[in-house]
């Protein structure tokens, strides 16, 4: 969604965790007619709703949370909100868009994002990210999936408009909950780190937690890159169906582009040159997972310019 169409409009936020609350304070800003609603009753968010200016944004939270969708002209659901509610389908049904909030900020947002998901290493990765990027002078926006919402990266995008964007980069971590309800999300760069069976309480099997993880490629385009785990089957899986161009990442062996290890040196290679960033040994958040999430972090890092002297120092 982009603040022209939902100036005016009937916006409906269900679920008042962080990411709906941050969306409620966006569609504000933006001129929407806001609605919040939650399942639980008022007792059990009042954390959330003393962040809300009630006199402007409606709540309708318990039991009858449900009628904040009757007129509803938009909803946006919070990651933990599950896609396939029959309220959301009657909504649907109506051809109500229901986006998440990852797609509502994603319109805001004037900065290239560099968007990390896989079922581990996901916070390490985009912390490591933004660590190199500001070490390297950028502007940084960290958040999404379990950091600051990007919905806030949204709001201060939204509120420089008219002055030079807020970010250079916007570094956002992504579950498969928030990518199930992408329609124009495009990370610049999308890394895939590994796939391993999980949430299966809300996936009836593995096969469609795996196809929301590679939806994070699915708007990408020969002018984007997507990094992926050559040491992971289920990722490495993806790299047939990429219109990105494919960056890699191994503890086992080279790669044709992206980071690697050529004895005990992390080596990049992009664009046809190879640098050396560092020993094994020197990166020091301990064990091999954390290697390869320093290899991610750092070839993401690197496609942004960020030199290896930097790399080599935050590592």
């Amino acid at each position: 969604m982009i603040p022209k169409e939902l100036k005016g409009k009937k916006v409906t936020v269900v679920g008042l965790a962080r990411s709906g609350v941050a969306a409620a304070h966006l569609l504000h800003a933006v001129g929407a007619d806001v609605t919040v609603a939650d399942a639980k009753e008022e007792s059990k968010l009042a954390g959330a709703l003393t962040r809300l200016d009630r006199r402007a944004i409606r709540v309708i939270v318990g039991s009858g949370y449900e009628s904040a969708l009757d007129e509803a002209q938009v909803v946006v659901i919070s990651p933990g909100v599950p896609t396939g509610l029959s309220i959301l389908n009657k909504a649907r049904a109506r051809h109500v868009p229901v986006v998440g909030e990852l797609e509502l900020a994603f319109g805001f947002l004037n900065a290239p994002v560099l968007a990390v998901t896989g079922t581990n290493g996901k916070s390490t990765t985009v912390t490591l990210i933004g660590l190199l990027l500001k070490e390297y002078g950028k502007r940084v926006f960290v958040g999404g999936n379990l950091g600051t919402p990007l919905c806030e990266a949204a709001l201060s995008t939204y509120r420089s408009r008219a002055q030079e964007s807020p970010y250079d980069y916007v570094v956002a971590e992504v579950s498969s909950f928030q990518l199930e309800t992408i329609v124009r999300f495009r990370p610049w760069i999308a890394a895939l780190l590994n796939i391993t069976p999980d949430h299966l309480d809300r996936y009836p099997a593995l096969a469609p937690y795996v196809a929301a993880k590679a939806r994070i490629f699915e708007n990408q385009t020969s002018d984007d890159y997507a990094v992926l785990n050559h040491d992971d089957e289920r990722t490495l899986a993806f790299r047939t169906s990429l219109k990105a161009h494919e960056l890699g990442f191994s503890r086992t062996g080279p790669v044709k582009e992206g980071a690697f290890l050529e004895g005990d040196q992390v080596v990049l290679s992009f664009k046809g040159q190879r640098q050396s960033i560092c020993k094994v040994h020197e990166i020091r958040i301990p064990g091999a997972h954390n290697v390869a999430n320093a290899m991610a972090a750092s070839m993401v890092a690197h496609v942004c310019g960020c030199p290896p002297d930097v790399m080599r120092r935050v590592l």
